[in-house]
């Protein structure tokens, strides 16, 4: 790292620095505001819980809607935490695909939503603490993400317009870790393993009058399977809670994300992989592409329990990224602010021997772009233009139970986003101007509750996705100014499905879904700027498939974890001057996705996981003239939980694709000049040593 790229990240912490102080994040609001004890989950559709990513604390038996959850100790326990894809394999449905960089976060996808995305998650409403991460515009950021420091992780999968807002594929809730601590608790994490990786957490817990802090400060370096891969990532957290009465809580939590080096190696063809899957793209090489960032994110929350069960919760927030990102077509230098609130009330109301529950409430979005791009040596100026984003969204929701036997669940909201580009560059002429995108969304089903082994459901909902900025701004005649040519693209979604708990010993989940898409976004490229993405919208086309939850506990100590996924996603009506693409595959997501997972824990301490994943081949472009390779990989995780004195101490050791599968664990979707594939590394090691005070 040169002179002035440390001066330019020096300048970036100093700034986020004092974002950072000047406010704070909450926590969710679900947390009992006397709550002793770190909240712990199964991952179990049916355990009597309330799930935060409903918007209405709603038992998740009562909600006809997919949700899972996964609990903190499926994600850290052996883990290497370098991202959510480790754990998220046995939610069905969910397509969590690591391109092992760092300059374009994971790409997530639900039911085929998502897949599209170039870097960062699209069509997937992502919240932190039940602050989105999710921008105005629809991109959703994974920077703040500390997989180490996550409690659990609720999915919703299926549209989420109604509760959310601007997402087709679904919701992902990660929820941060939350003790009262009696005293003064560090705790400390390392985990070192192949290609140079290091990566170390310190934490502590401390009371704070009748509340508490927690602080946790991560660093993470490696140098990557590949060439060009190399990354250094810092991160730290702060929250505090604050009981104000019994029924009052106030909650402050801040982020922040610094990564002064992250190289990127691009996507490679069939046969670049073939000779040298570790291998970076030359045009990225050559063009020394890069990113850094810095990012910090804050803001405070109230939560007030009304008599009855009734809440008012409320949050504002705020945050600052600052990037500059050296591409093969482009060098590009991007500030941004975001703020936002959102409020709601839940009202429960007895109509006669019925009870009905309402909650009304809004979101509220800010977005303000500063956009500079330049030709990749940095000489020339060819963009120069003030973006904003506005999005608003009230919403309503209701919940009706007949006693315990049937539940109807409905919820309408309304979205507004508009976008407004000023342009600076006008010699070719000002592209200056204004987009608004909005839609109604609605949602409504019906659970019956009548055995704890057999609660099916059914239910109906609309979702609304605008383009993001960058593909609204990215035009394939050049110039400045919005894409008038794209659409936002509306679904509707129809599922039934069942949950249960056997005997108490198993628990088990099947939903099936159909979704029409209008106006589906698709990416491409051109030849005359490959890696660049532009995108358009298909006709329709439709997202089918079923899918398929399992856990079993056969002896105390042994788990069993099953998932399975089949999905039929095609164009039904979709042409270009490419070609008329109906019936084809629609790209990007695998037709059969299967996971199973043995997690062994002996009475004195020591455990073994043994993680089993396959992806089915699946095609890469429109076309599907061009296909990623199915493949199977297993991972390996032992280590041993004890006290030493007063100490917590947890060694592990992991192997991961221990049988050296080599496969792309993520693609390029209609990448130019069939530089699709995103290589996975090989057979790999670590290990890793948790020590902690007063657990």
């Amino acid at each position: 790292m040169d002179g002035a790229t440390r001066v330019r990240s020096a300048r970036r912490v100093l700034g986020a620095c004092a974002l950072l102080a000047a406010i704070s994040r909450p926590v969710s609001a679900q947390e009992p505001a006397d709550s002793t004890k770190r909240d712990s989950l199964p991952r179990a559709e049916l355990a009597p819980i309330t799930v935060a990513v409903s918007r209405s604390a709603a038992p998740a038996r009562t909600l006809p809607f997919a949700i899972s959850t996964v609990s903190g100790d499926e994600l850290h326990r052996g883990r290497a935490t370098l991202g959510l894809n480790e754990a998220l394999a046995t939610v069905p449905g969910l397509l969590v695909a690591n391109r092992y960089n760092y300059t374009q976060d994971l790409r997530i996808s639900i039911r085929g939503f998502g897949a599209r995305a170039a870097f960062g998650v699209r069509g997937v409403k992502v919240l932190l603490d039940g602050i989105p991460q999710t921008l105005p515009d629809g991109q959703g950021q994974l920077s703040n993400v500390e997989v180490s420091e996550l409690d659990r992780v609720e999915v919703l999968r299926g549209p989420s317009s109604s509760l959310h807002g601007n997402a087709s594929g679904g919701v992902i809730s990660l929820v941060s870790r939350a003790q009262i601590p009696t005293g003064f608790t560090p705790e400390a994490r390392l985990t070192v393993g192949a290609f140079d990786t290091w990566k170390w957490t310190a934490r502590a817990d401390a009371p704070l009058g009748p509340g508490a802090i927690r602080v946790a400060a991560t660093r993470t370096t490696l140098d990557g399977h590949r060439e060009h891969a190399r990354a250094e990532l810092w991160q730290v957290q702060v929250r505090a809670v604050e009981p104000l009465s019994p029924r009052t809580r106030l909650t402050f939590l801040g982020y922040l994300t610094d990564v002064p080096l992250s190289e990127n190696p691009g996507a490679l063809t069939a046969d670049q992989v073939a000779a040298s899957p570790d291998q970076a793209d030359p045009r990225n090489v050559a063009a020394g592409a890069n990113e850094t960032t810095t990012q910090a994110q804050g803001g405070v929350a109230i939560a007030h329990a009304l008599a009855g069960d009734g809440s008012v919760d409320a949050v504002v927030y705020g945050s600052r990224r600052d990037v500059e990102n050296a591409l093969s077509f482009a060098s590009i230098d991007l500030e941004r602010w975001v703020y936002g609130t959102r409020g709601s009330v839940t009202l429960p109301r007895v109509a006669g021997p019925v009870p009905v529950t309402v909650t009304v409430g809004v979101d509220a979005q800010w977005q303000r772009d500063d956009r500079l791009n330049f030709s990749p040596d940095g000489s020339e100026l060819r963009l120069d233009q003030f973006e904003r984003v506005r999005e608003i969204g009230p919403f309503v929701q209701t919940s009706i139970g007949l006693g315990d036997l049937v539940f109807f669940t409905g919820g309408l909201r309304h979205d507004r986003v508009s976008f407004t580009v000023d342009d600076r560059l006008t010699a070719d002429g000002d592209a200056s101007g204004e987009e608004v995108m909005d839609a109604f969304s609605w949602s409504a089903g019906v659970t019956l509750a009548a055995f704890d082994s057999f609660r099916p459901y059914l239910s109906f909902a609309t979702a609304f996705e605008t383009p993001t900025t960058t593909e609204l701004v990215n035009r394939e005649e050049g110039g400045g100014g919005l894409n008038p040519a794209i659409d936002p693209q509306y679904a509707t979604n129809f599922e039934v499905g069942v949950r249960g708990r056997v005997s108490g010993v198993a628990d088990y989940s099947v939903a099936a879904f159909y979704a029409d898409v209008d106006d589906e976004l698709i990416p491409f490229e051109v030849p005359t700027e490959p890696g660049r993405r532009f995108f358009r919208n298909a006709g329709s086309s439709r997202h089918a498939g079923v899918e398929v939850g399992l856990t079993v506990r056969p002896h105390d100590g042994l788990t069993v974890l099953g998932a399975y996924t089949f999905a039929g996603y095609e164009f039904t009506d979709f042409g270009t001057e490419d070609g008329v693409f109906d019936g084809n595959e629609i790209p990007g997501v695998p037709r059969h996705q299967l996971h199973w997972s043995i997690r062994y824990v002996a009475p004195g301490g020591a455990w073994g996981a043994v993680d089993n994943t396959h992806s089915s081949a699946y095609f890469v472009d429109d076309a599907n003239s061009s296909e990623n390779a199915g493949w199977w990989t297993s991972d390996i995780r032992l280590g041993w939980t004890g006290r030493v004195g007063r100490w917590h101490i947890a060694p592990f050791v992991g192997v991961l694709n221990a049988f050296d599968e080599r496969y792309a664990g993520s693609v390029v979707v209609n990448a130019f000049g069939g530089r699709y594939f995103e290589p996975a590394p090989g057979r790999n090691a670590y290990f890793g040593l948790e020590v902690g005070a007063g657990r």
